[in-house]
């Protein structure tokens, strides 16, 4: 019977987490909406990447590595910043299970292009993000949104925003991709 029970938790957690709804706007995102501009949509993207506040900006990436510090440039075309990839091995340091490889940063401007975006997704828990541990923000004391500007399984960008931002944001977001899907997880 034990058996069972858990495995109708673990069937019913699946359900909960897989699935998906598309999002509406609300009030407040439509009335930004309705007086966006393509360069004030620009730089609302702009300050959400690389904010001062702890809990907001990039969380994540996948298809480049980048410096939390490094410049980035958003346009209509997509976000320009300096990444880096794996150079030559600097040091070995063996360990009970395996060893640490530290590897040279080669550095490169890395272009995500906005016209390969296929979806972007919401996620008001960061707990079904395991593994983008960036985006879990314990400590903060601010309710947050990830929004995931989804290329591919290996291309994307996973932004953080707090409740009083989120808004402003998802309406520069809908103006410069209107075609795009958006569904919370």
């Amino acid at each position: 019977m034990a058996f069972i029970r858990r495995k109708l938790l673990f069937i019913a957690a699946l359900l909960v987490t897989g699935c998906s709804s598309s999002y509406t706007p609300g009030e407040a995102t439509q009335r930004y909406l309705s007086e966006m501009q393509q360069q004030r949509a620009i730089e609302i993207l702009q300050q959400a990447v690389w904010p001062v506040d702890a809990v907001a900006g990039i969380c994540g990436s996948r298809g480049f590595w980048y410096d939390e510090n490094s410049d980035v440039n958003v346009t209509a075309d997509g976000m320009d910043l300096l990444s880096h990839k794996r150079g030559k091995v600097l040091a070995k340091h063996p360990q009970q299970i395996g060893e640490v490889v530290v590897f040279e940063k080669q550095y490169y401007r890395y272009h995500f292009d906005f016209s390969s975006l296929q979806a972007i997704y919401l996620y008001r828990d960061p707990r079904l993000l395991p593994v983008f541990p960036g985006c879990n923000r314990k400590q903060s004391t601010q309710r947050y949104w990830i929004i995931d500007l989804y290329a591919a399984e290996t291309s994307n960008i996973k932004l953080t925003v707090t409740d009083d931002r989120f808004d402003e944001l998802m309406a520069a977001l809908l103006y410069l991709f209107p075609e795009l899907p958006v569904a919370l997880k």
